[in-house]
């Protein structure tokens, strides 16, 4: 066992303790949940090295919108500089046991599940509002394939350290209302609900993507789908009239095939017919049906990943 193992593991086992004796109320439904995660992250990367990064996510994950944030945060970062920067091989996994905990702690926990659900709720409601959003959306969702067009597979450890100062300033503007960028971005938010707390579960779920989705072609089609494709499904739907959907009626028959239509024309162009109208179809519906599950942020990158998987298979 080299010394990094050693201390890993020592942190990660110090880390567990400490959490059981002093939040185990706080984080007993999410260890519990984790441990298959924990498990079979240490048995593909066969070191400690990611399991700290895994608990340091989920607690940094639980403390969001609170001081409580910065310190599991600080730690987490530096444990992923460290092995970003020495286990490029395993940059996969890293993505997994960084965006996994952030998912878990966003959906077990009971007060962000409603700001995430109310944060749905809400979407298309100030048609104003919304546009400001979804065209900063469709913006970062063209530079995010920019990335990749430029830099490969690289693109995702830039990727991956942006959705860290996401967290980071995220967490910074809330805490700090009087900053007057922190009134800028608000008027980029739904009302009521938590200020960048869509960003954050997108750039968690597009990081969760990353993780189990290899080819940089495929990316690009997820990238265009849950920045692009989203964004037009809300834009279209808010300003045209046009049939509810039969299994949801909060949804509208134009805002599917303004994400669907656009995203398999875009798909075409990197990867085969089949697959893009596979991923599109199967994404468009996952967004279709969000405001029953989970934010769209969520729903729509775990939708791209079991696409993916049933293509791998097939």
């Amino acid at each position: 066992m080299s010394i990094i193992d050693f201390i890993s593991m020592a942190l990660f086992i110090a880390t567990i303790i400490y959490i059981s004796l002093k939040q185990i109320e706080t984080f007993k439904i999410k260890l519990l949940v984790s441990i298959p995660f924990i498990i079979l992250i240490f048995l593909f990367s066969r070191s400690f090295v990611l399991l700290p990064i895994y608990i340091y996510s989920l607690i940094a994950a639980t403390y969001l919108y609170t001081i409580f944030f910065y310190i599991p945060f600080a730690i987490d970062f530096i444990l992923i500089l460290i092995s970003s920067l020495d286990h490029m091989a395993t940059l996969k996994l890293l993505l997994i046991s960084i965006s996994v905990p952030m998912l878990m702690s966003m959906f077990l926990d009971k007060n962000m599940k409603k700001y995430g659900l109310e944060n749905e709720e809400h979407k298309g409601k100030d048609i104003k509002r919304e546009s400001y959003r979804d065209y900063f959306q469709i913006g970062t969702g063209i530079i995010t394939i920019l990335v990749f067009v430029f830099f490969g597979h690289f693109g995702k450890v830039i990727i991956l350290y942006s959705v860290l100062l996401i967290y980071l300033f995220g967490n910074i503007l809330y805490l700090h209302k009087d900053y007057r960028i922190t009134n800028l971005v608000y008027r980029m938010e739904r009302e009521n609900t938590k200020l960048g707390l869509g960003s954050m579960y997108l750039a968690s779920g597009f990081l969760l993507v990353m993780g189990f989705i290899g080819s940089i072609r495929v990316l690009y089609v997820a990238a265009f789908l849950i920045m692009v494709g989203d964004s037009l499904a809300t834009i279209i739907g808010m300003r045209l009239r046009t049939p509810r959907l039969v299994y949801n009626n909060k949804k509208s028959v134009g805002g599917f095939l303004a994400m669907c239509i656009p995203s398999f024309i875009f798909g075409v162009f990197f990867i085969f017919y089949v697959p893009a109208i596979f991923y599109s179809v199967f994404a468009t519906f996952a967004e279709s049906i969000s405001n029953k599950i989970a934010d769209d942020n969520i729903t729509i990158p775990v939708s791209i990943i079991i696409a993916h998987f049933i293509l791998a298979v097939a």
